[in-house]
Formats: structure tokens, C-alpha cells, sequence
């Protein structure tokens, strides 16, 4: 989901933005070098700040300055969630602030997606259902509970990987939630996340350059196939860059089933860089048409976000190119496409695991597992396992949902405790909050050069020197200078 930034203006009065502060926060360290004072412990300091020892030293200041502020955040996330979404009105009542009404509006039309997120799960559920019997008192209590939607719920949040992306998630989670909507709609490369959405641009542009060596190998693998539809299929751009693309990140991510394998160019043994499947290559003329699908989805979703994205700067321009890219495109298809596989088959392993240690198949029946809910007698007991059904309901109305439902009730906007009462669509809230959570943090972080120079400096004319009532401090952090310079000296 693309967010609305927490917009920070710092006023420094050393002329560095709030980016270059955050960004490039060791260039704005080594800066303060002639902007300070050259005599004393000001001088001394100026000395220093463009060492790396230097620099590392005020770095390790500002993570102490700003800790205690950060802790805070992660100490009460549930908190800082309820004060940047609501205030209080006269009779006590929670009112959301009318400047976080777009983004609360963007969750709330997400929420219609949250029972999609759980068709999978509730096809493993209801063949759970349908296989257990009513006869047997404990088969009846686990059909029960399983048939419940509250139950489901509940499970489904005990285990986040059982929920289904859909393609803008899976997009998302490709290092595009490093943008973020800014009020006047325009779409930027800020916030928290931004060097995701940097990292992926400069990993698959690299990608893109090393798969070119492999594309003669593939084709002539390609010529080599006997089924002329095939080789219509498997000879287009798209598959090129899909498979070779796929072999090369399962490659750099150890994957244990790789579909195959590259291999590198020998110019002395006069070998070429090539390309191996460990399957017929035909077998893969499905998942390229997976492929082009995926391709027409995500062009799709890159439209309007691409139009968003103009009149930014340069970070936007290189991500409108970027994205503009059709082979880029092939890559980040492929890597949404891997990334909803994970997915199904972490939820294949969780409801797998859960019959194997809840239930035993006889035939085509299920029945409870003998043995694992005994009462103190050391029978077969109805109320341990209807303790343990509980507990699962329990954990979800606890842990989970209790501070949505707290705030809930404290609110009056029917619309607004709709949206934080809504159950199946507990998990986007939590995954609201975290970006919130994120959001703070990181723009407490953005602070951080400006804390440090308000902290230990006081502006003199066109320069800054240490405060009188600092020189201790400042000391101690000299010391921490040399102390780091000895280290990396050993480290040498």
C-alpha cells in the first residue's frame, strides 16, 4: 500500500535539507568541519569530524541522543498508533485528525480485499470440516470450532503466512512501498522505506546486464526443441528474461530446488557463458504464459503510479525510467510471481503440520489425534481440547485485537470503528500500525543531525562552536575519537 509520507522540516541554519541530513548523514558530519569555530574545543572538533573515527563517533552520539525517543515509540506501538491517527474532542470522545483521513480512507478501501487474503485458508478449512465426523464427541467440538468464522479468524492471524497477496501486494513487497503519497497527491521516493525501492532498481538493472551473456546459450536451447508451439513460447523476450532471470536469483538466493543452473565464460578455454535446465526446457512454456499474465497485471497497477510519480526528482525520475523499463518489468513479474509461490507453500506447511499434529487420517475420515488432549484422569478429555480451541480465540481477542477494539470504543465515527472493529482485516490494520511505527521512527531519525548540533553547538555569526555548558561532553567525545582510531588501527 502506497502511504502518505509523515512530512519533518528541520531548520538547521547549516545548510543541509532534511534529506541530505538523513541520506547522507556522514557528508553532513565531515560538513561541520568548516562551519566551526577553529580555537579551542571547537577547533579541535573541526579537526576531527571529517575522519572517518569522526564521523563514526558523532553517528554513535545521535543513536544515543535519539534512543530514549525511539524506545518510546517501540515500547507503546499501540500508543503512538491512537495519538497519530485521533485526538480527543471535549467529551473524551477519539476523533480522527481530519489531516490522516486519506490514509485511514486508503486502509478502509483495503479492507473488502481482506477475505480474498483468506480463500485459500478457507478451502483447507472447509476440507478439514467435510472430512471430520459428528459422531465422536471430540471430532464434533474440532468441526465445530473449525467451521466457526471467529476460529478461522483467529488461526489465520496465529499464522500471517497463510495470507494471500494479491498482485499490488506482491508488488509492494517488492521494494514499492518505498513510495509513498505525499497531501498533494503526488507519489515520492521517501520515508523508511526508500532504499528498498533503490536497492531493487540497482539489483535488477545489474541482473539485467548479466543475463545478457546467457541469452545465445538459451536460444540455442531454444532452437533445439521439436514442439514448434514451444519454441514460439519460450523464444520471446519475455521468456528469455523470465527464465534466465529466474535461474540467476535462485542462484544468488541458494534456493535448494533451482530450475537450473548458469554457467560462467572461460575466454582462455575459449568457453562460453551457458545456460542448463534441469528439466526439458518445454516444461517451463506454462509458467512464461504465467509470466505475460503477470505482466499485464502489473502494468496495470505501474499506470497510475507512474503518472503520480512526475514532476519529482531525481529519485523519481530514475524510478519512472526504471519502471518504464519492459525488460525490468519481466524481472519484477518473475519476482512477484516467486514471491506468491512462497507464499502457498509456507501455507501448504502450516496446515500440513497442523493435521499431522492435530488429527489422524483414517481413510478419507479425519479424527482427533488420540493421546493429545487427556484430562487429569489421563482419558480422552472434551475440556482440554475445547481449552485449546479457546486459547486460540483467546490469543487473537487478546494480544492481537485488543488495542483495536480499545480504541474502538472510544471513538464515535461509526465509519471509523467499522474499520477498526473489522476482524478478517485485523491484519492490515497491524500492518497499518507497523508502517505508522516505521514512520516515526524514521522521521525521529530524520532529526537526528539537527538534534546533535542543538544538542552540543551554538551559532556565532556565520559559524558554530561548542556550548560553554558542553565542553565535557565534548571531551568524552573526543576521547571516543581516538578510542575508535586505535580500533581501526588494530583492525588494519
Amino acid at each position: 500500500m502506497i502511504m502518505k509520507a509523515v512530512t519533518v522540516i528541520l531548520a538547521l541554519g547549516l545548510g543541509v535539507s532534511t534529506a541530505q541530513a538523513q541520506d547522507h548523514l556522514d557528508d553532513a558530519i565531515r560538513g561541520l568541519a568548516a562551519k566551526l569555530t577553529k580555537d579551542g574545543i571547537s577547533g579541535r572538533l573541526a579537526d576531527v569530524v571529517g575522519s572517518d573515527a569522526g564521523v563514526q563517533a558523532i553517528q554513535e552520539k545521535i543513536e544515543f541522543l535519539l534512543s530514549s525517543r525511539v524506545a518510546r515509540l517501540e515500547r507503546d506501538a499501540s500508543g503512538c498508533f491512537e495519538d497519530h491517527l485521533f485526538a480527543p474532542d471535549v467529551n473524551g470522545d477519539l476523533v480522527l485528525r481530519p489531516e490522516r483521513r486519506l490514509e485511514f480512507e486508503a486502509l478502509r478501501l483495503r479492507l473488502p480485499s481482506a477475505l480474498q487474503a483468506m480463500t485459500g485458508f478457507n478451502h483447507r478449512a472447509d476440507a478439514i470440516v467435510r472430512r471430520l465426523g459428528e459422531t465422536d464427541e471430540m471430532d464434533k467440538l474440532a468441526k465445530t470450532a473449525w467451521a466457526d468464522s471467529g476460529f478461522r479468524a483467529a488461526f489465520f492471524h496465529r499464522h500471517p503466512e497463510l495470507r494471500e497477496l494479491d498482485d499490488a501486494e506482491l508488488l509492494d513487497a517488492q521494494g514499492l512501498r518505498g513510495i509513498e503519497r505525499q497531501a498533494s497527491g503526488a507519489l515520492r521516493v521517501v520515508g523508511p522505506y526508500a532504499q528498498e525501492i533503490r536497492d531493487r532498481m540497482a539489483e535488477t538493472l545489474e541482473h539485467l546486464e548479466s543475463l545478457k551473456q546467457y541469452e545465445k546459450s538459451y536460444l540455442k536451447l531454444v532452437a533445439a526443441l521439436g514442439d514448434p508451439a514451444a519454441r514460439a513460447t519460450l523464444s520471446s523476450d519475455t521468456a528469455i528474461l523470465f527464465l534466465l532471470g529466474r535461474v540467476l536469483r535462485e542462484a544468488n538466493e541458494g534456493s535448494q530446488t533451482p530450475i537450473g543452473s548458469l554457467k560462467e565464460g572461460d575466454e582462455d578455454k575459449k568457453l562460453e557463458p551457458a545456460v542448463s535446465f534441469n528439466l526439458d526446457l518445454a516444461e517451463h512454456a506454462e509458467s512464461v504464459r504465467e509470466c505475460e499474465k503477470m505482466l499485464t497485471s502489473l502494468r496495470a497497477l505501474l499506470e497510475p503510479a507512474l503518472r503520480d510519480l512526475a514532476g519529482g526528482g531525481m529519485d523519481e525520475a530514475s524510478l519512472i525510467e526504471f519502471l518504464k523499463n519492459p525488460r525490468a518489468q519481466v524481472l519484477l513479474a518473475e519476482r512477484m510471481m516467486a514471491s506468491r509461490d512462497e507464499q502457498r507453500g509456507k501455507a501448504d506447511e502450516i496446515m500440513h503440520s497442523t493435521l499431522e499434529e492435530d488429527f489422524t487420517a483414517e481413510g478419507e475420515r479425519l479424527v482427533v489425534k488420540k493421546g493429545k488432549y487427556l484430562g487429569d484422569d489421563g482419558k480422552e478429555s472434551p475440556k482440554a481440547l475445547t481449552d485449546a480451541l479457546n486459547a486460540v480465540r483467546e490469543e487473537f481477542a487478546g494480544s492481537i485485537r485488543e488495542d483495536f477494539d480499545r480504541i474502538a470504543e472510544r471513538c464515535v465515527d461509526p465509519v471509523v470503528i467499522a474499520v477498526l472493529e473489522n476482524k478478517p482485516g485485523t491484519y492490515l490494520l497491524m500492518e497499518f500500525r507497523d508502517r505508522i511505527l516505521d514512520r516515526l521512527i524514521h522521521a525521529v531519525h530524520q532529526e537526528g543531525f539537527g538534534v546533535f548540533v542543538r544538542a552540543y553547538l551554538v551559532k556565532q555569526g556565520d559559524s558554530y562552536s561548542v556550548r560553554p555548558d558542553k565542553t565535557v561532553r565534548m571531551e568524552a567525545l573526543l576521547k571516543r575519537v581516538e578510542q575508535i582510531r586505535k580500533e581501526q588501527q588494530q583492525d588494519k
